[in-house]
């Protein structure tokens, strides 16, 4: 009896083993097949300049393992949400539909229109379109952002995902008063950025930015948005291989010297998206790394944080849509 017991034991110890290393060799065997991740090439613009070394200034930084990779959802549009949404801006009139957009154009001069790759928006008044005269009456920060707040959100407009990033003056006409110049703006942009699981998004997008003209009117609104949703988790590389690619590279380097050398002051992880235009199916993090270069200017390096193994290069498409005004 003692015996029969000892042989269902063994058995039972065979048939748990067997099932750990089953999922051990199924889970190793589920990375080795993880699907390719298809991207465009990384743009070399920037300084064009290049490093032959790079050396931390900080602790070696520590990052997770894995990280989340992003599907692209594809808007699905019709005239009657465009029409709507327009309405809701004042721009009546009735939708057209290009190769690129659905858009509406009212009599006033105001035009709505929406990315048909991205669902991104662009609005613009004819104070917008005519904007170059100083601005006589300029707000509070706090007061832009709280308009910019009250009309996406009245509108529609607002994501869950956004985040308040700043109030740009940078769009100014120069003057010249008793024969000094002066630089005056004559548009605010209120901008919003994406932030998500505490990672930042970047790139040319996403982003929403609210224009203001005289006295805080609405004259203008633009995004640059794709939703997404969780696609599969996956290795990042170690650091110090992410800083090989820079070398050699295979990453968007700014303010570089040729053949030049840099100290790391500070290392972020996060997501880029592509700009309007560009047909993305999949958004993944990058290594964003800060420095300073060999005569002491500040640069910026952007290279992918996923193995290439794990990267499907397809040439840049096509530019479907026009880059949005201002």
């Amino acid at each position: 009896m003692q015996r029969g017991y000892k042989i269902v034991a063994v058995l039972v110890f065979i048939v748990i083993a067997g099932v750990g290393i089953f999922t051990i060799l199924s889970n190793a065997k589920n990375q080795e097949n993880l699907p390719l991740i298809v991207q465009r090439p990384m743009p070399k613009s920037g300084s064009g300049g290049n490093f032959l070394s790079l050396t931390l200034d900080i602790p070696e930084p520590q990052f997770p393992e894995k990280m989340m990779v992003y599907k692209v959802i594809k808007p699905a549009l019709t005239k009657e949400m465009i029409r709507e949404q327009a309405a809701k801006l004042g721009v009546v009139g009735s939708v057209e539909e290009t190769e690129v957009d659905f858009r509406v154009m009212a009599a006033n001069g105001s035009i709505f229109s929406v990315d048909k790759e991205t669902g991104s928006i662009n609005f613009t008044t004819k104070e917008f379109e005519t904007a170059v005269s100083p601005l006589k009456t300029v707000l509070s920060d706090e007061e832009y952002k709280k308009l910019a707040l009250e009309f996406l959100t009245s509108c529609g407009l607002m994501k869950e995902e956004a985040e308040f990033r700043d109030v740009n003056k940078e769009n100014t006409v120069t003057i010249v008063e008793n024969g000094v110049e002066k630089k005056l703006p004559f548009m605010i942009e209120v901008r919003f950025g994406r932030k998500k699981d505490d990672i930042p998004w970047g790139g040319v997008g996403p982003k929403i930015s609210v224009y203001f003209g005289e006295n805080g009117k609405i004259i203008g609104a633009a995004s640059v948005w794709r939703e997404v949703e969780p696609f599969r988790e996956y290795p990042i590389k170690e650091f110090s291989k992410a800083l090989e690619d820079i070398k050699q590279g295979k990453a968007t380097i700014y303010e570089a010297l040729p053949n030049d050398s840099g100290k790391v002051k500070e290392v972020r992880l996060m997501y880029r998206l592509d700009p309007i235009g560009y047909q993305q199916e999949y958004v993944i993090p990058y290594f964003m790394v800060i420095g300073t270069n060999s005569k002491g200017t500040p640069f910026a390096a952007f290279t992918r944080a996923i193995s290439e193994e794990y990267i499907l290069e397809k040439p840049v498409p096509q530019v479907t849509a026009p880059a949005t005004t201002k």
